[in-house]
């Protein structure tokens, strides 16, 4: 199955916060991969089955980002 590629229009303020919510979701799955690293938790915690799978998620994320902002020119 492929996935199309869809064009969304937004003003720059609408795209910085887009971003800011990536970069929190990448934020939450480092803590997450954190926990399950080190047994203790700072702030809620994803459900994910160990860090290795929240680490990837959080760079799934990062990849996401970068997209964006290539595309923004930021």
């Amino acid at each position: 199955m492929t996935s199309a590629m869809k064009s969304v229009e937004l003003n720059r303020i609408d795209w910085g916060q887009l971003l800011d919510g990536l970069r929190c979701r990448v934020e939450q799955y480092e803590k997450t991969a954190k926990f399950y690293q080190t047994g203790k938790a700072e702030s809620e915690i994803l459900e994910v089955s160990d860090a290795e799978e929240a680490e990837a998620i959080a760079n799934d994320y990062r990849e996401i980002i970068k997209k964006i902002e290539g595309q923004l020119g930021t």
